[in-house]
């Protein structure tokens, strides 16, 4: 489920139990990294917000 069109390869997202949307990567990164594993929010946007920004993150760490 990616909903909107959006899509966010390596991630995997999911409804949350209790509510919200949880985005949880396919191939974990290292903690060192300072990449996250997994991002949550409380609406799609929100959540398609915060994939962005951890997308951005890698590139700045050459992550991507």
């Amino acid at each position: 489920m990616t909903g909107k069109g959006r899509r966010f390869p390596g991630w995997e997202i999911m409804e949350g139990a209790g509510g919200g949307y949880i985005a949880f990567r396919t191939v974990l990164v290292p903690k060192e990294s300072g990449l996250s594993n997994v991002r949550c929010g409380a609406t799609l946007p929100e959540l398609f917000d915060h994939l962005e920004q951890e997308e951005a993150s890698g590139r700045l760490r050459g992550a991507a």
